[in-house]
């Protein structure tokens, strides 16, 4: 059975200040029950690490890369509305 929640992931690393902020993006959203959110360290994985190096924060919504660098609260509100959408689940 497919969640109506999305999870959101943010490809981060420690000291990252934008990782910071769209930490706090993310979180609001959860708060808000918009999502499920975990951050990931990507120094904890070697693939990780090459794949993103210093091309962070990456947020992927449901494992889709949805925003680098920067989201804010009304772009990343609009990207889980069209994901609700698009599992069919009402606003």
């Amino acid at each position: 059975m497919v969640s109506a929640l999305s999870h959101v992931q943010i490809m981060s690393r420690a000291g990252c200040c934008l990782c910071d902020e769209a930490a706090e993006v993310v979180a609001d959203a959860a708060r808000r029950h918009l999502c499920t959110w975990e951050k990931v360290d990507i120094d904890t994985d070697e693939g990780l690490s090459r794949r993103y190096g210093l091309d962070i924060p990456v947020v992927l919504i449901d494992g889709e890369a949805c925003f680098r660098h920067h989201v804010d609260t009304e772009a990343l509100d609009g990207m889980l509305a069209l994901k609700r959408r698009e599992k069919g689940v009402a606003a």
